[in-house]
This record gives C-alpha cells, structure tokens and sequence, in this order.
C-alpha cells in the first residue's frame, strides 16, 4: 500500500467486541419498545431474534470482507474493492444516511431521558452536552473511547440483571405468570408487521457494521475484526431477546401500554421507583453519550476513508498528528448531527434510520457471493463445501432476510433513502466529470 494514511492501532477483540455492544446498546429496547408493539402484534422477541438470523448471516460476509480488506472503510471499501469503485461508492454514500442519523437518533433519546430526570434543563441543552462531549472524546481518542464503553456496558448490565431480578421475583409470588406472547402471539400475527418492526429493529444491529470502521486501529484486524463482529451479533441478539422475552412476561397486555413510555412503565411495575430511577440514568448515559461517542466514530471513519481516497474532500482523510485520530472528520459529524438532533422527531428518524444499512448489507452479501464464490474457482474445487457454505449459502440468506426487511421498511424511508441515493449518484457523476473519468479509490498495490 502506497503511501496510505493510517490510524494508531490500540484495539483487541476484547475492546471491540464491547464496542459493538456499546453501539447497539444493550437496552436499546427501552427507547422504541412501544413502537414495535403494535406493528409486531406484541412479539417483539420475535423481531429481534429475525434481525438476530439477518444480521449473523450478513455478520459471516463482513467477517469474510473483513480479513481480506482490514482498512477502516467498512461495506464502502468491501463493494468498491470486490465489485467496483462506482458501486462501493454508491455503498459507502447509502450507510452513510444511517450513521448520520444514529448519533441524532441517540442524542434525541438520551436528551429526553436526562430532561425527564432533570426538568430544570432544557431538551436543547443536553443534545448541545452530548454532541460536544462525545466530539471532544473521539478526537482525544479510541483508548479513551474504549475505557468509557467498558464501564458504561458494565453499568446497563447490572441494569438488565436488576430488571429480570424483579421480573422473576413477581413470576414466583403469582403477581404474574409465564406466556410466550414476545415471541408467538395467533391473535394478532400479521408477517407484513412484523417485518415492518423488523425493519426498525435492524437499527439495533448496525453496531456490528460499526466494528469493521475501526479495522486500522485494531491489532491483527484481519483475525480480531471478524471474531469480534460474528460475537458482538450474537450476545447482543441474546440480550435484546431475553430482555423484550421479560417484558412480555411482566406486562402482557401491551395495548395499554403507552407507545412513549412503554419500556419505563414496564421497569416501574416489576421494580418500583428506585429502578425506573436507576434504568432513566442508565439510559441517559448509554444513549447521549456511549453510542453517540460510538456512532460518531463509526461515521467519522467511513468519512476518512471516502475522504483518503479522494472521493469526498480530501481534508476529512486528515489525521490529528497529536492524536492520531481523524480529528477533521469527528468536528464534520459533530457539525452535521446537531442540527438534525435539535429539529428532528425521534419518530421521523426512527423510520428512515436502516435504509441505507440494509442497502449496503444487500450490495455486501453480493459482492461476497461475486468475489468468493463466483470468481474463485480454484477455492471451490479446493474446499467445495466451506465455499458453499461460506461464501454462498450464508451470504444468499443474509441476502433474503435484508431484501425482506428492506422492501418491508416504511415509504418514508423509500422516499428519504432512493432521494438520497440519487444525490449521490448525482455527486459521482459530477466528480468523475460525467464518468468520463475514474472514480477515486484507494491503491492498495
């Protein structure tokens, strides 16, 4: 690789495996349990164990991507490397709808946790904390970063264990009984809603996409990358899982829950105030500022990359030489978000948020399936059975599961995402002067 500009290389499979956690937030179903409830007929276990299936398969083909291009890049990289420039541009340009909208999604939540906490400070206030906070974290650096995530997972960990504690507890004395509504409900089982709220679930997942973002400042990324996604997916699918399994245990008759506050009012009926107290605080710190830090990393490192190889401006591939960190990319982030966080309903975002996820899990399985299999034949006559497996069956039910999902999203994300797409493509083509021209990439001769 010529002359390539790379970050400091600190991270294990340990420090990233906690931050795809961090990402997808371990009580990532307190914010929109409410929402999932009525599309999903109650089964929102159910949601989370499909976006689990979705996410492990396509988890297969990043972990594949991931040992061959260990760069910081993500989907963008993978699909302009095994495909072409033109198409992983289009990629990296989708996912990148969704990681502008996911530290304005969390700021939003975690800002109307810490105001119902604390009255007295204005909404607007806490959004400006966050947003300043986790910039000036980020350009400090991943090591800083990393020690914030470990101590803020430990923190909801206790929260969720405290949650099932009081769950059971209420399960023994007979104040509740046991049933499987969060995962089969036949009164309401509908397979459109379902996807629907699958749709909106898969914004929970995209931390395991986040992981591959910190490839250059990881130890032996092309080993420790993959691990730590395929893990990463499966602990945190288990989690979202077992705590929505609770909630529909606790609180059975989800129609009378509000759609607002549905998760809280659930935690004050199983564990009284001292633990809505204790989850609210919790929320307040993993969404403003443990996945805002995350999320603004993640998109800061998909910005570097597309700006080292001069497809964006080439100031967003500059490196802090103090800190070695994309300093000029994380201010951009943070510059972008705060307005969107300010002026935007959570309930606006929350439907447009996976588009371009999804579109870049679609384009990834693809280019797996291209790169791997289709083009590879010396590797399925040396192994015909781990290529198939690997290389074509994983990724074509990655690919199955995301188009479902994908083409079950609402029309505000269609409409959002296809515009957005269009202004990219509108973008390359005025870069490459009417395609005349190649696209940038990067040389990795």
């Amino acid at each position: 690789m010529k002359n390539m500009t790379t970050l400091k290389r600190t991270l294990t499979t340990k420090d990233l495996v906690i931050y795809g956690l961090v990402f997808m937030i371990p009580l990532a179903p307190a914010a929109l349990y409410g929402v999932f409830l009525e599309p999903s007929g109650g089964m929102v276990a159910l949601c989370y164990l499909i976006g689990m299936a979705a996410m492990f398969f396509t988890g297969m083909s990043y972990k594949a991507m991931a040992k061959k291009y260990p760069l910081a890049g993500s989907v963008y990289l993978y699909v302009q490397k095994s495909v072409s420039p033109a198409f992983g541009f289009l990629t990296g340009w989708a996912i990148l709808l969704d990681y502008f909208l996911m530290p304005a999604t969390v700021v939003i939540i975690g800002s109307s946790f810490a105001s119902s906490l604390l009255p007295a400070v204005p909404v607007w206030a806490w959004t400006l904390f966050f947003i300043a906070f986790c910039t000036i974290v980020n350009i400090l650096g991943v090591d800083l970063m990393s020690k914030c995530s470990w101590i803020l997972f430990a923190l909801q960990i206790v929260v969720i264990i405290a949650f099932i504690a009081c769950t059971i507890r209420l399960w023994i004395n007979g104040t509740i009984h046991f049933n499987t509504i969060s995962f089969y409900n036949p009164e309401s089982f509908n397979l459109s809603g379902i996807l629907q709220a699958t749709g909106i679930v898969i914004l929970s997942y995209l931390g395991f996409d986040a992981i591959s973002t910190l490839a250059e400042e990881t130890v032996k990324p092309e080993k420790n990358v993959g691990k730590a996604i395929i893990y990463a997916i499966l602990l945190i699918g288990l989690i979202f899982i077992v705590i929505t399994f609770f909630c529909g245990i606790a609180y059975p008759n989800y129609q009378e829950l509000n759609v607002d506050s549905a998760f809280i009012d659930i935690v004050d009926f199983v564990g009284g105030s001292w633990l809505t107290v204790l989850t609210t605080f919790t929320l307040v710190l993993s969404f403003g500022i443990a996945t805002c830090q995350a999320s603004q990393a993640a998109v800061s490192r998909v910005l570097f990359a597309m700006g080292r190889d001069g497809v964006l401006p080439k100031s967003l591939g500059n490196i802090s030489e103090k800190y070695q960190t994309p300093a000029v990319a994380i201010i951009f982030v943070g510059i972008v978000i705060t307005p969107i966080a300010l002026f935007c309903s959570l309930g606006l975002i929350s439907t447009m948020v996976s588009f371009g996820a999804l579109f870049g899990f679609l384009l990834l399985n693809v280019s797996v399936i291209w790169s791997f299999y289709m083009k590879d034949e010396e590797g399925r006559r040396k192994d015909p059975l781990k290529t198939v497996f690997l290389y074509l069956i994983c990724p074509l039910i990655g690919f199955v599961v995301s188009l479902a999902i994908f083409i079950n999203l609402g029309i505000n994300a269609h409409v959002v995402g296809f515009g957005w797409l269009v202004l990219g493509f509108v973008y390359l083509v005025c870069v490459t002067r009417g395609m005349r021209n190649p696209v940038p990439q990067l040389d990795l001769s």
